[in-house]
């Protein structure tokens, strides 16, 4: 087991148990404890975990909340975001619309701004239902396991999909974003199919409310630096702002 699969492993039981001890995770991995404990901090310090007096807590940062309830919540800053993405697709595009409440919100923006021979590719239920009886779209939806409480789909199934599907633009959400830790999310299955699709898109574009900023999630997706654009809405803060305008990105608000 080499340091990626240890430490995926650790954050891996500890999202199953709240907690971990390092003296635990030595006896059932059969490794030192101080190795245990460097790969520990290393979590720590990427943001992944809390550590603690022998062993590691979940991060209280950021917690995930249902999807019905996370809909209604920001909605205005969410419609914003997705009105400025719409500025980013045009007639014949391909695009890939991830399983986010965001990229709901851009599915039903694309519904009002009648595109031409536009192709929607997605791992999303709710963005499927938003945008199948529309006309001059052609979606395809990516099928896997389904995780009902997201409308979500992922698993070999849909990473098998993605193989042969190249997008010209892809909307990718959040769980929590910083320039430290990453863009990061709360399902490790989901962040694989982020991780595939990221890979298959030209243009890799990040959608986040102001509330995403100075966050972290449990898994990470991918640097700030590995994204196009990130887009934001107008009540981020400046200081924010100015941090993530350091990055190698092209950084969007309507701030002023």
């Amino acid at each position: 087991m080499d340091i990626t699969e240890r430490q995926k492993w650790i954050v891996d039981k500890l999202n199953r148990n709240g907690n971990v001890r390092i003296s635990k995770i030595s006896e059932e991995l059969g490794i030192s404890r101080e190795t245990i404990r460097k790969d520990i901090y290393s979590l720590n310090q990427r943001g992944l975990v809390n550590a603690v007096r022998g062993g590691a807590v979940l991060p209280t940062s950021v917690k995930e909340t249902k999807y019905d309830k996370r809909k209604k919540m920001n909605v205005a800053e969410k419609k914003e975001i997705a009105n400025m993405a719409l500025h980013f697709i045009q007639d014949g595009f391909s695009i890939f619309l991830d399983y986010g409440t965001t990229n709901y919100e851009v599915a039903e923006a694309i519904k009002k701004a009648n595109f031409k021979d536009l192709t929607v590719v997605t791992n999303s239920t709710n963005v499927l239902k938003s945008l199948e009886y529309q006309k001059g779209i052609q979606i395809i939806f990516l099928g896997g396991n389904l995780r009902q409480s997201e409308g979500a789909v992922s698993g070999p199934l849909t990473i098998n999909n993605i193989s042969n599907i190249y997008c010209d633009i892809g909307f990718f959400g959040v769980g929590g974003i910083t320039l430290k830790t990453g863009i990061t999310n709360h399902y490790i299955a989901q962040v694989d199919v982020s991780k595939k699709m990221m890979d298959h898109c030209r243009i890799k574009i990040v959608l986040a409310d102001h509330t995403k900023f100075e966050l972290t999630a449990l898994y990470k997706t991918t640097d700030v630096q590995n994204v196009d654009i990130v887009i934001t809405d107008h009540l981020i803060t400046e200081e924010v702002a100015q941090q993530m305008r350091l990055a190698d990105i092209s950084f969007i608000d309507n701030a002023e």
